[in-house]
């Protein structure tokens, strides 16, 4: 029997994790969907199982500069989706958020919305970010939307710059800064450690 994942971060309904190798194999089949890998890259590709251990193998180890979890049902343990940290600059206090849910079933529940939300308090809590940013293309308007209700706003576009099919869809730069994300759920989890038996 697989083990539970052990959550770093507690939402409603979900947690972020640390990825085990026992997801590798849902990975792969969650990464046969085109829909899905056309939301992440600009076009549909499928990743294999080895594809998927080369990526737990380049993001399960600790890094200065990256940090990824994987999003869990809280109820369920069930995998559903990943959300990583990259680039981060401890000087500036930046970084750019990656996010997806991998289900479909999970998508337009919220649950996206909720890791996000997790993800960035984290990163202001406990790594001192300043500003995070991330991109998302035009035609992906569930996803803009969510990150619109968790704080972040458009700050520019490269026009036309992916191509799907035959028709040309602007990437979308977002970002959040500091003083827009409450830290206090977070402040108080961190408490509570203090008075636990």
């Amino acid at each position: 029997m697989t083990p539970p994942p052990i959550p770093v971060l507690r939402g409603e309904r979900v947690m972020l994790a640390r990825l085990r190798r026992e997801d590798i194999p849902e990975l792969a089949r969650l990464f046969q969907n085109l829909e899905l890998t056309t939301y992440l890259s600009g076009h549909g590709a499928s990743y294999s199982l080895e594809d998927e251990q080369a990526y737990f193998e380049a993001v399960s180890r600790n890094s200065p500069t990256q940090i990824t979890f994987g999003i869990y049902e809280r109820e369920a343990g069930r995998l559903i989706g990943g959300i990583d940290l990259r680039d981060i600059n401890h000087r500036h206090g930046t970084a750019e958020l990656g996010v997806s849910i991998h289900d479909p079933e999970c998508w337009s529940g919220g649950l996206g919305k909720e890791a996000v939300r997790l993800m960035v308090t984290y990163g202001v809590f406990h790594l001192g970010l300043h500003n995070i940013f991330l991109k998302v293309f035009a035609f992906n308007t569930r996803g803009i939307r969510a990150y619109e209700k968790v704080g972040f706003s458009e700050i520019g576009r490269r026009t036309g710059a992916v191509r799907l099919g035959s028709e040309r869809f602007d990437t979308v730069l977002m970002e959040i800064t500091a003083d827009r994300v409450d830290t206090s759920g977070l402040r108080a989890q961190i408490r509570l450690l203090g008075t636990a038996q």
